[in-house]
C-alpha cells in the first residue's frame, strides 16, 4: 500500500486467503469500509495501518487456495460523493472554511495551529464538490490537503503535520543504508485524477530509506534520520508498507524523506 501527500486518494491493495464463501461475498461489496491494523505486540501492539473504501474486489483460485483481492482507496467515498454548501461572510479565515468542509465530509481534521490562515476579505461562497472547494481554499492559502487513514490532513505547502516527530535509526528499525535521492519540481495529480498541479517545491534533496514496519507514520510527518550518511530532520514525502502474515516475508516500510527546508518556487507573475 502506498501513501503520499497528493490530493488523490491513497491506493491500497489487500489480498486475503481462504475466506468462507459468505465472507468473500460480503467483503468485495463496493463502498464497504476497510480498516487494516498491524504492528508489533512487544511494542505498541496493532495500530491503524490503512483505512478506506472498497473500490473493487474479486476472488480467484490459486492452486488449492482461494484468494480475495481488494482495491481500497482512502477517503474515496467522501471525495467522490460529498457536495458542500458554503456561505461565509467577509473576513472569514481559511481554517473556518476548511473546518466546515471537513464537517460536511464527515472527516476529522488534522491541521497545525500555526498553519497559514488566509483571510478572505470578500467572504467565500461555494456550492459543489467538496474536493473542488478544498482545492480552491488550500491553493489560495499556501496549504495542501490529503486524506490519511480517514482523516483530512491540511498542512502548510511542503510543510509537516503537528504530530510528534519520529527518530529513525538502526536502533528504532532502520534497515540497511539510506539511498540518496534528488527530486525535481514535479506535477501532482489532484483528487479528480485528470488535472495536474505543479508542485511548489523546487529541486529537493533527500533519502529513500527502508525500516521495520512503522504503521503510525503518514506522509507529511516529521522524521529525524540518524545514520552514517545523514543526521537531520526530514519530511515524509511518500511511503509504502508491504508484508504478509504467513511468515514468508517481513513487514517493511519504505519512505522518501525530503529536505523540509527546500525553498518554494516563485509563482508566475509574482
Amino acid at each position: 500500500m502506498s501513501k503520499d501527500t497528493n490530493e488523490s486518494p491513497n491506493q491500497i491493495k489487500i489480498s486475503i486467503w481462504n475466506l468462507s464463501p459468505h465472507t468473500r461475498e460480503a467483503v468485495v461489496e463496493p463502498d464497504n469500509v476497510v480498516a487494516l491494523y498491524a504492528g508489533y505486540e512487544q511494542e505498541e501492539g496493532a495500530l491503524l495501518l490503512a483505512y478506506g473504501t472498497v473500490v473493487q474486489g474479486a476472488s480467484s483460485f490459486q492452486n488449492a487456495e482461494i484468494v480475495t483481492e481488494l482495491e481500497v482507496r482512502d477517503g474515496f467515498a467522501q471525495i467522490r460523493d460529498t457536495v458542500v454548501s458554503l456561505g461565509c461572510g467577509a473576513g472569514v479565515r481559511a481554517r473556518l472554511i476548511i473546518e466546515d468542509i471537513a464537517f460536511q465530509m464527515g472527516l476529522s481534521l488534522v491541521m497545525s495551529e500555526d498553519a497559514p490562515d488566509r483571510v478572505w476579505q470578500n467572504g467565500f461562497s461555494f456550492y459543489g464538490a467538496a474536493r473542488v472547494a478544498l482545492h480552491k481554499v488550500v491553493q489560495g492559502s499556501g496549504l495542501e490537503y490529503s486524506i490519511q487513514n480517514g482523516e483530512l490532513q491540511v498542512i502548510e505547502r511542503c510543510g509537516v503535520t503537528p504530530r510528534k516527530g519520529f527518530v529513525l535509526s538502526p536502533e528504532s528499525g532502520l534497515l540497511g543504508n539510506p539511498e540518496r535521492i534528488r527530486q525535481s519540481a514535479k506535477e501532482k495529480a489532484d483528487s479528480t485524477g485528470s488535472e495536474k498541479i505543479k508542485s511548489e517545491r523546487q529541486q529537493a534533496d533527500g533519502w529513500r530509506v527502508t525500516s521495520l514496519l512503522l504503521p503510525s507514520l503518514n506522509p507529511g510527518d516529521l522524521v529525524k534520520l540518524e545514520s552514517r550518511q545523514a543526521v537531520d530532520w526530514f519530511r515524509v514525502e511518500s511511503l509504502k508498507h508491504s508484508g504478509d502474515w504467513d511468515g514468508s516475508g517481513d513487514w517493511k516500510t519504505t519512505m522518501e524523506l525530503l529536505d523540509r527546508h527546500a525553498a518554494p518556487k516563485e509563482k508566475d507573475g509574482s
